[in-house]
């Protein structure tokens, strides 16, 4: 028998108990409940954000410490992902300048967030535009292998799911398929040379730490 697609979410969670479902409420317009379980180490941090932010707020105000660490995380979060700054550099040919063919200078990131609002511009048949806001990704509409540039007129947001069906539609599916794999196999290798040199850092820091522990044989 189907799961009844119109069944409360909360229903599901409760029948997977390993789940730590995070409920968010409205309470009024302009208000929200929110009940989420963390870990020690979130707990930690949020304490000790709770002390520094001691002077100007409440401890008991938990609600405007999250509001000041997400300003903060949003901000560092949109410079990074479509390089957002108050003091933005007019484009031009040598800002952002690169030879590699697939970099998308800051001055363009900027002004294709904000022509495509944020969103994925994908049009399907019926002419409705997709409104994903999540999983972002600048996409040459002029394909890089093919001679295109990454200019404001030839940029444009979409989200991955659409982005990788547009190239399933030039290339064909086989061919992103090996790509996605060989991208797959680049980023596992990548990350064990990380976890590689993580673990020799870490060696070194323990025979340092041994070498000071150990008393000095001449002070026997």
């Amino acid at each position: 028998m189907g799961r009844d697609e119109h069944a409360p979410s909360h229903s599901l969670a409760l029948s997977i108990p390993a789940a730590k479902p995070t409920r968010l409420t409205p309470l009024a317009p302009e208000r929200f409940g929110l009940q989420v379980t963390i870990d020690r180490r979130t707990h930690d941090k949020l304490r000790h954000a709770q002390s520094l932010l001691s002077h100007s707020v409440s401890p008991r105000d938990i609600a405007q410490v999250l509001g000041r660490a997400l300003d903060a995380l949003i901000a560092q979060l949109e410079k990074r992902k479509f390089a957002a700054t108050s003091r933005p550099r007019g484009g031009g040919a040598s800002n952002g300048h690169s030879k590699n063919p697939r970099h998308v200078p800051a001055y363009v990131k900027r002004a294709v967030w904000n022509r495509d609002g944020g969103q994925c511009t994908f049009v399907s048949e019926t002419g409705r535009r997709y409104q994903a806001r999540s999983l972002l990704e600048f996409d040459h509409i002029d394909e890089v292998a093919r001679g295109g540039r990454a200019s404001v007129s030839r940029i444009r947001l979409r989200c991955r799911a659409h982005n990788q069906f547009t190239a399933e539609q030039t290339y064909g599916r086989d061919f992103m398929d090996r790509k996605r794999s060989m991208a797959a196999g680049e980023r596992a290798a990548a990350g064990e040379r990380a976890a590689a040199g993580e673990r020799a850092a870490a060696g070194q820091r323990a025979a340092a730490s041994d070498q000071t522990a150990t008393p000095n044989s001449r002070s026997a």
